[in-house]
């Protein structure tokens, strides 16, 4: 599937502001991909695409993820905001025809990470972080993290996700917690 076809589906089922995200998250995508080596196209494909369930309302998101029988962790099950990433990796790969299992791995971790990223879904998952729109406090600091080493700024957003989720007393999902101590035992950054 194209990008110009893509866009017309993600506009149609996003509102406005959560497609200027999605387009923005694109960009910084295209941005990362081209520092880091990795391929631009499918990074702005994967960036633009990431949310594409966000919109669903929680119960329409749950019966698209059983209706392809992926069965939840306790985490996931207790955390509705997980779903559109689950939804939307499903949505993608079984309604729209994607094929590439990078690609979707992309949008299906872009909202927990786990050990053994590719590239890509690093890449989609600090664009989200630190896309232009993004405007919280810390957000320009990991941003030079990020544009400095791409396993710094992984770190960097895994923390403050994890600070941010025990702030809450939320649960924090198993994947979040392996890529984070990932990033600690290899400790290249």
């Amino acid at each position: 599937m194209n990008s110009v076809l893509l866009m017309g589906i993600i506009k149609s089922k996003l509102s406005e502001k959560r497609f200027i995200h999605s387009c923005s998250v694109s960009q910084e995508a295209g941005r990362l991909a081209q520092k880091y080596g990795g391929d631009v196209k499918k990074a702005e494909l994967a960036g633009l695409a990431h949310d594409i369930e966000k919109d669903t309302k929680a119960p329409l998101q749950l019966q698209i993820i059983e209706k392809y029988s992926i069965i939840l962790d306790n985490v996931e099950n207790s955390s509705p905001k997980l779903w559109h990433s689950i939804a939307g990796a499903a949505v993608l790969k079984y309604e729209y025809g994607f094929d590439d299992e990078d690609l979707i791995n992309a949008v299906r971790y872009h909202t927990t990470a786990r050990a053994g990223m590719s590239l890509l879904e690093k890449i989609i998952y600090l664009a989200d972080f630190i896309s232009a729109d993004r405007d919280f406090p810390g957000v320009e600091q990991l941003r030079q993290i990020t544009y400095t080493s791409l396993e710094a700024g992984m770190k960097a957003a895994l923390d403050f996700s994890i600070i941010e989720l025990v702030g809450k007393n939320a649960p924090i999902h198993l994947n979040t917690i392996k890529a984070r101590n990932e990033l600690v035992f290899q400790a290249n950054y």
